[in-house]
């Protein structure tokens, strides 16, 4: 049964009801111009996503749509309108070619031989007419990249292309339970990549075109820290086990549970992780720690670092007070050691860290505390 949308507006009611989309290139369009309405929140993203390829010729054919999200990953789509089943395993198979296309290309690559072509074509919107690469295109968005988040954005690229850990997504308007099944046994036996069902719906009503996407079928997600994770994302059992000093990683797991008790976000990435939070500023939330391997590095940041990035911080003015005081307390701690970059943070390494991980925990309890009490006063 077709899907009604009722719309209320200056005390006209509008009936939109769910129409067939006439073919599978009208639906690509909408979505490469209004990049928006992809389900990014659904696909385990942050924010909408940059069209990087619409139609571009790669070894095996054609792409309908790829896409890069803010944290670097990939994501293919194809576009189907009705469904058949050979158009779905079709549609499956054109996915994975495209994938192995793109797979082990390096960053100059990706960015010469697809991004370049794609602005340089007809297909590119008119936002991005005249961006010349990868980085000019990322300008363009809303995304607002602090160099921190750039730099990430590299590293996680080159991870995708490196290992083939793409999202792969089939678009349409329809898809039945085979077709959803046959994506759980590839999401549940694949290495890498993901695979997604979107479905895109086409309403009308007098003069009103609407259209609307919803993840109707998606992989589990990630693992979580402690369990087992072949996608190349570090975890907390990888990092501890990792640490021979044990007053060392004994502080650690101290550290790491104070900070999701207080409902501070431990992200993990290929490389240790972000300790952060959420503001009303943005969506992307705001970094004040990480935590690296030894042996690792990151704009300075070594070992257990807490702080934040002012560039970070200058686009997120609702909480710069309190984390502008949770910096100064983490300068007075003793053993604290300043990081050698723009970033206004200290590292707290092996030789430090077992000494002053309760005042460090109590650090972090006061910021949470101030943040608090700046949502209150809002």
């Amino acid at each position: 049964m077709p899907r009604r949308v009722l719309i209320n507006q200056g005390g006209k009611t509008f009936d939109l009801l769910e129409v067939p989309a006439p073919n599978e290139h009208h639906l690509q369009e909408i979505m490469k111009n209004e990049p928006q309405l992809i389900p990014s929140d659904d696909l385990g993203l942050d924010g909408d996503l940059l069209v990087v390829g619409r139609e571009t010729a790669l070894a095996s054919g054609y792409i309908d749509l790829l896409c890069l999200s803010r944290s670097g990953d990939v994501v293919l789509i194809e576009f189907k309108t009705g469904p058949q089943n050979p158009d779905f395993r079709h549609a499956l198979a054109q996915l994975i070619d495209y994938g192995s296309d793109l797979w082990r290309l390096s960053l100059e690559d990706f960015d010469r031989g697809v991004v370049q072509r794609f602005l340089a074509g007809s297909h590119v919107s008119k936002a991005f007419v005249g961006a010349k690469d990868l980085t000019e295109a990322i300008a363009r968005t809303d995304w607002n990249l602090t160099e921190e988040e750039r730099a990430a954005l590299d590293v996680r690229l080159a991870e995708v292309l490196e290992s083939g850990d793409f999202h792969y997504v089939v678009s349409a308007q329809r898809f039945t339970t085979t077709m959803q099944t046959s994506l759980e046994y590839l999401n549940a036996t694949m290495k890498f990549g993901r695979f997604f069902l979107v479905e895109i719906v086409q309403l009308k009503g007098g003069e009103l075109t609407a259209h609307a996407a919803q993840v109707v079928a998606a992989p589990p997600k990630r693992a979580v820290a402690g369990q087992a994770n072949n996608r190349g994302v570090a975890d907390e059992a990888a990092i501890l086990a990792g640490t021979s000093d044990e007053s060392y990683r004994d502080a650690l797991q101290d550290v790491l549970a104070a900070c999701t008790a207080l409902g501070l976000e431990v992200k993990w990435r290929s490389v240790g992780a972000s300790i952060r939070f959420k503001t009303p500023d943005r969506n992307q939330p705001l970094s004040i720690g990480w935590l690296l391997p030894a042996g690792s590095h990151w704009q300075g940041a070594r070992f257990l670092t807490f702080g934040v990035d002012p560039g970070s911080l200058a686009s997120t003015p609702s909480v710069a007070s309190a984390v502008l005081r949770y910096t100064a307390r983490l300068a007075a701690i003793p053993g604290a050691v300043a990081v050698p970059t723009s970033l206004d943070a200290f590292t707290f390494g092996p030789e430090s860290l077992p000494a002053v991980s309760h005042q460090l925990i109590g650090v972090l309890e006061k910021l949470v505390k101030d943040l608090a009490e700046s949502d209150d006063g809002d």
